[in-house]
């Protein structure tokens, strides 16, 4: 059925009205000469509707005279006629070539780079070296270097990248990448420094490598304190200044304490919305609208980007990118009692995770709830931790 539907299209044809009290004859001529008729519709007071091709179109005078029937034109369709009334349009025509050409050209230029990060941001050299790598809004696609010579030129010229990867997109450039740990300095053992301590503990233990220790196990210190003296005893009996070099373990506490409400207060949509769209136009960008504004006195905000493409991939350069704001209106309802507490618990934690020096090991962990009144909670998380705080403090 689909394919019949193409091919009488394009061979063109007519939908034609009969009508008069020989229809039936006149179904039974075309039929018996062999004239294609398809697309027959119900008989009407008015007659009724016919399909008939192009072709077929010229035999019927002499089989409507034979049957007595009225034939009319209703609607020419099909590619011929669709090809005859563009003839007449010369700038509709040149117009739609023109645009096509432009496309099949733009097509060979970089219009849009996306930078995909791991999450970690995106490192300072980074642009930069792309850009180095011939990869910009303009670039000619096939002047670019091949995939492992952009790769080279981009890890060359940052130092805190290890891998990555670069490929086309039609229009679009996408750099993958994934940052490297950076390097420890090296210790200048010329420069002499002593050991102070980071933040208050109690001492673990002791290890001096290079240095005389000035605190042992047991003993409380506070940030600042002197660890380990960057002298060591010289054959006369003096002291000589050297960089100290040691490890000291403490007992390190951290603690946080917050209030919580007890009301859980929820942004739920209302049902109005209002959006903004903005034309990208390989590398220009047309807002279609006059000024970003809205009534909504609260609303949430969402983003979303569709791109002209050939296929899955293939990006053309043009898009349009949609702002949509959202109105909201609070509610409020009682929060469920543990939930709040395990929420907050790991709100604490993440704070307490980022005063945390490197290689910090847990030792203990203790949690308190105490309710304040009818609908506050006081959350206090207290966490023991075994670190490093030894830090170098140049003499």
């Amino acid at each position: 059925m689909f394919f019949n539907k193409i091919f009488h299209f394009a061979k063109g044809y007519v939908i034609i009205k009969v009508s008069g009290s020989g229809i039936e004859r006149f179904l039974y001529i075309c039929a018996k000469r062999k004239i294609s008729l398809f697309g027959i519709g119900e008989r009407t007071a008015e007659g009724i509707a016919v399909c008939i091709s192009i072709s077929d179109f010229g035999k019927l005078r002499p089989a409507a005279k034979k049957a007595g029937v009225n034939v009319r034109i209703v609607k020419k369709c099909g590619l011929p006629f669709c090809i005859s009334s563009l003839k007449k349009r010369y700038v509709l025509i040149i117009g739609f070539i023109l645009l096509t050409g432009l496309m099949l050209v733009s097509t060979l230029f970089i219009w849009s780079v996306e930078i995909q990060a791991p999450g970690s941001g995106i490192p300072d050299s980074l642009p930069p070296a792309i850009e180095k790598a011939g990869i910009h809004i303009g670039a000619f696609k096939p002047s670019l270097p091949k995939g492992d010579d952009i790769k080279n030129i981009i890890l060359d010229n940052t130092d805190d990248i290890i891998w990555v990867w670069a490929y086309i997109k039609g229009t679009k450039a996408v750099i993958e990448f994934r940052p490297g740990i950076p390097a420890p300095k090296p210790v200048n053992m010329a420069v002499p420094c002593d050991i102070a301590a980071r933040r208050d503990g109690l001492i673990m233990s002791v290890t001096e490598k290079n240095g005389r220790a000035a605190v042992k196990k047991g003993d409380t210190v506070l940030k600042g304190d002197l660890l380990i003296a960057g002298l060591s005893q010289t054959g006369e009996g003096g002291n000589m200044p050297v960089h100290a070099i040691g490890d000291i373990k403490a007992y390190t506490w951290h603690e946080k304490s917050r209030d919580y409400s007890l009301i859980k207060k929820t942004q739920k949509p209302t049902g109005r919305t209002k959006s903004f769209y903005t034309l990208k136009f390989f590398s220009k960008c047309i807002n279609l609208y006059k000024e970003e504004k809205t009534e909504f006195d609260s609303y949430t905000v969402s983003e979303s980007c569709r791109e002209l493409s050939v296929g899955a991939d293939n990006y053309l350069g043009i898009g349009i990118y949609k702002k949509e704001y959202i109105e909201t209106e609070e509610t409020e309802a009682a929060a469920d009692y543990e939930e709040t507490v395990r929420c907050a618990v790991y709100e604490l934690e993440e704070e307490i995770a980022k005063e945390l020096l490197c290689g910090s090991v847990l030792a203990d962990r203790k949690v308190t709830d105490v309710k304040t009144d009818e609908n506050t909670v006081r959350v206090t998380v207290t966490m023991e931790f075994i670190e490093n705080i030894g830090e170098e403090v140049i003499n």
